[in-house]
C-alpha cells in the first residue's frame, strides 16, 4: 500500500487554514497532494473518487470537516469499510504508517500481509485493514451474479497490474541501454495512468533506475 504524504490541512491566500463547510471540497487539494487515486486498494479513479473519512463521519460528526481524518477512497473501498467504528490504533493507514513494505501482492490477486513482517502484533493490524476494506476479497465465480454485475473489480484489475509489471520487469531485465531508456517513459506512463504503484515498484525492485523513476511519478508518495 503506497505510504502518502498528504501535508498539513491547506491554507488560504493570507496563510490562515481552511475551514471547509462541506468535506467534498478538500477533494481538489487532496487530488493535488496524493493523486487521484484509492488510498487504499490504490486504482487510478477519474469519476466518483470519494473524500473518505478514516473514522466515519456518521459516528464522528466533530471529524466530518477535519483534514486529518480525510484520505481518497473509490466506491468499493469506500462502502465495503462502510460506517464501521474504528480505533486507529487497530489498523495501519497509508497517510499515518510506513504502509510499503507491509502488504503483499502475488499472482493470486489477494492482498497479504507481506512475509517480512514478523511482529505479531502489526500482523494482525495490517490484516485488520485488507479485511476492513475489502483487499482480501476474491474474484466472484464467473456467471454468478457479481460477476456479472461487474460492480467490483478490484481483483481483477489487481491482478492484471501484476501480471503486467512481472512481464514488463522480466522484459527490461534483458533488453538493451536504448530500449530501457524508452521503457522508463511506457511504464511511468502506465503506472500513472493505472495505479498499483506499489504492484509496479515492486517488481521492478532489483532495477534502482526503475524505483527512481517510479517513486516520484505520483504526488504524495512516501517512499522509504
Amino acid at each position: 500500500m503506497r505510504q502518502v504524504d498528504k501535508g498539513n490541512a491547506p491554507t488560504d491566500k493570507e496563510g490562515k487554514e481552511i475551514i471547509f463547510k462541506e468535506y467534498a471540497r478538500s477533494r481538489r487539494y487532496l487530488i493535488d497532494r496524493i493523486g487521484e487515486y484509492c488510498s487504499y486498494c490504490e486504482r487510478k479513479i477519474q469519476a466518483n473518487l470519494a473524500v473518505e473519512h478514516v473514522r466515519p463521519k456518521s459516528l464522528n460528526p466533530e471529524l466530518a470537516l477535519i483534514w486529518n481524518n480525510f484520505l481518497l477512497g473509490c466506491t468499493n473501498c469506500n462502502s465495503t469499510k462502510g460506517s464501521k467504528q474504528i480505533v486507529l490504533s487497530n489498523f495501519v493507514w497509508p497517510d499515518t504508517d510506513p504502509t510499503f513494505g507491509y502488504f503483499k501482492y502475488d499472482k493470486s490477486g489477494i492482498v497479504k500481509v507481506a512475509d517480512g513482517v514478523s511482529n505479531e502484533n502489526l500482523r494482525a493490524k495490517i490484516n485488520n485493514t485488507i479485511r476492513l476494506v475489502g483487499l482480501d476479497k476474491p474474484a466472484p465465480r464467473a456467471g454468478a451474479a457479481d460477476w456479472e454485475r461487474a460492480s467490483d473489480r478490484r481483483h481483477e484489475h489487481r491482478l492484471k497490474s501484476f501480471i503486467d509489471a512481472n512481464r514488463y520487469s522480466a522484459f527490461y531485465k534483458d533488453a538493451s541501454p536504448e530500449v530501457k531508456q524508452a521503457a522508463k517513459d511506457l511504464i511511468r506512463t502506465i503506472v500513472i495512468a493505472d495505479g498499483f504503484w506499489s504492484i509496479w515498484i515492486t517488481a521492478f525492485s532489483d532495477f534502482p533506475e526503475m524505483v527512481n523513476v517510479l517513486k516520484t511519478c505520483i504526488p504524495g508518495t512516501k517512499y522509504p
